[in-house]
């Protein structure tokens, strides 16, 4: 009975220093990956996707809910597709309007972030 109990702590411990040897490799890993990675590299590619995924929404947003807004208008009063057109058009300025906004103030925000 006592050698079943001491069987099983030896292999407690010993799946427990297999899991923190694991995370000390995957930790040391990364480190060396980081040292040899570029500074702008670390954060360049993350960021362009997030700006451009950013970028990409704010326009979508105006042009679907200008074209929303259109359709259930033109349901509702009967108009045909001419409300839609219209607040489609509007919501592409609209769209565009984000896009550049949006982009004007990431770009004060990187010059910021030169400065320091």
């Amino acid at each position: 009975m006592a050698d079943q109990q001491n069987d099983k702590s030896s292999s407690d411990s010993g799946r427990g220093a297999d899991k923190s040897d694991l995370a000390d490799f995957a930790a040391r890993l990364r480190q060396k990956q980081l040292a040899h990675m570029e500074p702008e590299e670390r954060t360049s590619r993350g960021t362009s996707m997030g700006i451009a995924f950013r970028l990409t929404t704010e326009l979508v947003a105006g042009l679907v809910v200008g074209g929303g807004i259109g359709f259930l208008l033109d349901k509702w009063l009967g108009t045909g597709p001419f409300l839609l057109l219209i607040f489609f058009v509007l919501g592409v300025a609209a769209g565009i309007l984000n896009v550049f906004r949006t982009a004007k103030q990431l770009s004060a925000q990187a010059e910021r972030d030169a400065r320091r």
